[in-house]
């Protein structure tokens, strides 16, 4: 299997316990500017540090010198998010941490960050009860039964269709655009598949446990 690339961003996280689960030893982890903070409240060594280092702790990150890469850059045309796929394998899954807070102007700029890459779909945007994805091309994941799914095109998609979830697109109808709205579709399979034949398309995952 291969190994995966993790990114702390600086949004709140409130259970370091499940975050700690969630790191493996054989994962390259990078975090972005203040995101220093969640790898330090689980007690991993981040292999690299990135960012402007607006906000991250200066003295902590002084001491993690010699222990890390630190890598700085004042780029004010990129945000620390971008600086940090940048350091990462984009073949293999990116799982990011700590990108989902009280800003929604960061949220939706990550949105279009992903957007934006050649081949979003193996980054996921992950916390405790969803993970978020943007896509490009069709794809298959796993979940359980009550679950819900959002859909939400970012750019026009084509021939679009989902299996495993109770109610297809066509029930809406199309266009398929931005704008259109496919909230609070449910899982009724532990799989779900998304295909369509072009265009950029926003999941949202729930756990059930959440409602």
């Amino acid at each position: 299997m291969n190994s995966k690339s993790i990114i702390f961003a600086g949004a709140h996280i409130d259970d370091y316990k499940w975050l700690g689960q969630q790191v493996n030893s054989d994962d390259t982890l990078v975090c972005a500017d203040s995101g220093l903070a969640h790898a330090h409240a689980i007690g991993v060594t981040p292999d690299i540090i990135i960012g402007d280092f607006d906000s991250v702790d200066p003295a902590l990150l002084s001491s993690y010198e010699g222990r890390s890469k630190i890598v700085s850059d004042d780029d004010q045309n990129t945000t620390d998010l971008m600086k940090a796929l940048s350091q990462c394998n984009l073949s293999n899954p990116v799982h990011i941490y700590g990108a989902v807070g009280e800003r929604a102007d960061h949220d939706f700029s990550n949105y279009l960050i992903l957007m934006n890459m050649e081949r979003p779909d193996n980054v996921a945007i992950i916390t405790k009860t969803e993970t978020r994805r943007v896509i490009k091309n069709s794809f298959t994941f796993n979940g359980n039964i009550g679950d819900y799914v959002g859909l939400f095109p970012l750019s026009p998609l084509q021939d679009l269709s989902v299996e495993g979830v109770k109610y297809d697109p066509s029930v809406l109808g199309g266009p398929y655009d931005f704008g259109w709205n496919g909230a609070c579709n449910e899982m009724i399979t532990n799989m779900a598949h998304i295909s369509f034949t072009s265009g950029c398309l926003l999941i949202t995952h729930s756990l059930q446990m959440r409602y």
